[in-house]
């Protein structure tokens, strides 16, 4: 099985590094790395450059979900991980993923758990849920971060590009398909670490909830329109909807003991 590690970035020169040494670590070897870059000014290039093992662009784009796209398309591997710049790889994470789809034949998409690293301070997070039932009402929490999971090429190709106009839950709507579509298996291995700094996007993301919900909602009304009034209901009472309409829902539930 070959391995396609796609990367998107900008401006992310002081990890870039960290994160491309990670790759080069692996106790696997049968990969490649693809850089999207989107036409950064800090010493992005000079690093690229640098490393002749990899496969690179850079030029402007428009965001995130672009560079991944484009990526996806350069990528020739069975296998597709994606890697933000600012993250890293623990050294058998390749080995680790390539052994599960071996060894769970029937599985598309498997899920590992992975550290988080905010200012220093380490911390596991090994509650990702492998359910689009759950993720679908915005239960459990989705894979953090794409460094810890990997899937099989067809998984992209039948979900479709990211959508552009989706610059901070891109890998929710993502999961969210993909679960419905394939079989995801969740294994207790620690496949990576993600990189909070105070300035990533999920760092300063205000109110996740509300972003994901829209998502939520066109799935269900597309796929699963049975369940669209189950879906509305769970996220209109869900705890962390903090709309209007959720507080005066909460505040007549909570008088007829309900809530």
């Amino acid at each position: 099985m070959k391995i396609s590690v796609l990367t998107p970035t900008y401006n992310s020169g002081v990890y870039l590094k960290k994160s491309i040494e990670s790759v080069l670590t692996q106790t696997y070897s049968n990969w490649e790395h693809i850089v999207v870059d989107g036409g950064s000014t800090d010493q992005s290039l000079d690093i690229l450059k640098s490393y002749k093992h990899l496969i690179w662009v850079s030029e402007p784009d428009e965001g995130q979900s672009d560079a991944m796209n484009k990526a996806f398309n350069m990528a020739t591997g069975d296998i597709i991980i994606y890697l933000n710049a600012d993250d890293y790889f623990y050294p058998e994470a390749f080995e680790v993923f390539v052994a599960s789809f071996k060894n769970n034949p029937n599985c598309d998409i498997v899920v590992g758990n992975l550290h988080k690293d905010k200012q220093g301070i380490i911390e596991a997070s090994t509650n990702a849920t492998v359910s689009w039932k759950d993720l679908s009402i915005i239960k459990g929490r989705f894979p953090l971060n794409p460094v810890s999971y990997a899937y099989k090429r067809k998984v992209q190709e039948k979900v479709g590009e990211f959508p552009l106009d989706e610059h901070y839950t891109m890998d929710y709507w993502f999961l969210l398909h993909a679960f419905y579509f394939f079989k995801p298996i969740k294994i207790s291995d620690f496949m990576g670490c993600f990189v909070y700094d105070g300035h990533n996007k999920t760092s300063v993301i205000v109110d996740g909830f509300h972003v994901q919900k829209p998502h939520a909602l066109r799935f269900a009304l597309r796929y699963t329109p049975y369940r669209f009034i189950y879906v509305y209901w769970k996220l209109l009472s869900h705890p962390r909807n903090k709309s209007k309409q959720a507080v005066y829902l909460k505040r007549i539930l909570r008088k007829l003991n309900c809530y």
